[in-house]
């Protein structure tokens, strides 16, 4: 073999060599492929890219108006980029809860004939702003809204409201009423089951009386931007028949059985933010709330509840605070006809409630004209309410501050 000669053996191993290379070649190819397409932050999600980033940053707040069966839940938000391997969330705390709350309210008598005349939205109007600027707002309805049942002959004075009612209460703002009253059955269970009915079409939620015992000891709960809200309510002024039973419908009684009442405002407590307790209690036409009123409120407080509410003397009594919590013996009169002028004075009481601390709050005045229809007032006769409630308070320990034609309390800081 000469030198120009080339052996055969080294032709396939030159072909073995080009193989072996391009297998190389190929296998540095997909690890470079595979490189390319996986994400820069180890673990973590592609860029969304602009146009996700631009939709999320457009979602409407789920922290809007309030509703009656729906939480508006605190947002959160939660924001990648290509270039930070961490993520960054925010979540906003709950606000106080706002509420809203007047005193007892009917649509009857001379209220009937003006509900009759101008509609059942007309008879709260002049008061809408107050109650729509709460997350909640409470009454006590002092009688049944029906058209339905028999008067009960064997009380001196019974009521039933008009039926147009309703409506005015929840166009007005109102979310949820007391009906733990001595009027709930002044015509009987079959116009109690009907204003049970009005109400629930209204869209307005109740506690205090019901079908039976077992409903009508159980508490409203609402759910608004502040958190759970339960609200209870009880009657110490039982006229005969009125209490409900296992079999029978009728409202929520205190008495006797005070570890009763205690227990329920214990249980609400252990499920919800905030407990409202409504009291229909005390001397009728009288401005200091009696030593009954006084330790049963505290015992309520004890129990768990943030906020007392009273009604029944039909004239304003005193604020307190116990506990940094606030209780309002009687709220007087809010929709009802009357003749005198204490029983026409009235305030709405504003409340923030915070989950942690007291509360800080603030006293409308309002004046019921001769059909029973409240109305804010100023000056002179503005001061005459506000001084009476200041004094009223007073005698409780609770001083209260003035500015122009409001009252109100705000904790120190």
């Amino acid at each position: 073999m000469t030198t120009q000669e080339q052996d055969p053996r080294d032709g396939a191993i030159d072909r073995r060599w080009a193989m072996g290379a391009a297998c190389l070649w190929a296998i540095a190819a997909v690890l470079a492929a595979v490189y390319l397409l996986t994400p820069a932050s180890s673990g973590g999600p592609p860029d969304p890219g602009p146009a996700a980033v631009a939709t999320a940053a457009a979602a409407p707040s789920t922290t809007g108006a309030p509703t009656r069966t729906t939480a508006a839940a605190p947002s959160t938000s939660t924001t990648t980029t290509a270039t930070a391997p961490s993520t960054t969330t925010t979540t906003t705390t709950s606000p106080p809860l706002l509420f809203a709350a007047g005193g007892d309210v009917i649509g009857d008598r001379r209220v009937g004939a003006f509900i009759d005349a101008h509609g059942g939205e007309a008879v709260l109007a002049p008061v809408k702003t107050y109650l729509e600027e709460a997350h909640l707002a409470f009454v006590n309805l002092e009688s049944p809204i029906s058209d339905k049942g028999a008067r009960n002959t064997a009380k001196e004075y019974t009521f039933r409201s008009r039926t147009a009612l309703a409506g005015g209460l929840a166009a007005a703002g109102v979310d949820v009423v007391s009906l733990a009253n001595n009027h709930t059955l002044d015509y009987g269970s079959k116009a109690l089951l009907d204003t049970l009915e009005r109400l629930d079409d209204a869209g307005v939620a109740y506690a205090g009386a019901g079908a039976d015992r077992r409903a009508a000891e159980a508490p409203a709960l609402l759910i608004t931007p502040a958190g759970i809200v339960k609200v209870l309510a009880f009657t110490e002024i039982i006229p005969g028949g009125f209490a409900a039973t296992a079999e029978h419908p009728g409202v929520n009684a205190t008495t006797p059985d005070r570890e009763r009442v205690l227990a329920s405002i214990a249980a609400a407590a252990e499920t919800a933010d905030f407990v409202v307790v409504s009291f229909h209690w005390g001397t009728e036409y009288t401005g200091q709330a009696t030593r009954e009123q006084r330790r049963l409120a505290h015992r309520a407080v004890d129990a768990g509840a943030d906020l007392v509410l009273g009604h029944h003397p039909h004239v304003i009594q005193g604020l307190e605070l116990y506990r940094s919590h606030l209780i309002a013996y009687s709220l007087g009169d809010f929709v009802f006809d009357h003749y005198s002028r204490i029983t026409g004075e009235a305030f709405v009481l504003q409340v923030s409630l915070p989950k942690e601390g007291p509360p800080s709050f603030t006293a409308i005045p309002v004046y019921l004209d001769e059909d029973g229809v409240p109305a804010p007032v100023s000056g002179e006769e503005a001061h005459v309410i506000l001084d009476r409630l200041s004094s009223l308070s007073a005698d409780l320990g609770l001083t209260i501050s003035r500015e122009g034609d409001r009252a109100f309390y705000t904790p120190d800081p």
